[in-house]
């Protein structure tokens, strides 16, 4: 799971997104759902901090199904 980013108009930690053209080289983050997670503003160009937006796991429910109804975290158990 990547650090948490929330995408914001202007204001945010300037990224460039190389997800497409190099997913090997960026730091892994993924957009918070909840809203909280650190504020980035994607950029074309230098300078930014090169990013490879990826998607968060899916968590087990009660009943061992894999979707995201009904998860909780593995944590609680």
């Amino acid at each position: 799971m990547g650090m948490a980013v929330v995408t914001v108009a202007a204001g945010g930690l300037p990224v460039i997104d190389v997800t497409a053209i190099a997913p090997r080289t960026g730091l892994p983050v993924t957009e918070a759902a909840n809203k909280f997670g650190v504020a980035v503003t994607k950029v074309t160009g230098l300078p930014g901090l090169p990013v490879v937006f990826v998607a968060p796991p899916l968590l087990r429910g009660d009943d061992g199904s894999a979707g995201r109804s009904r998860a909780e975290p593995l944590a609680r158990r």
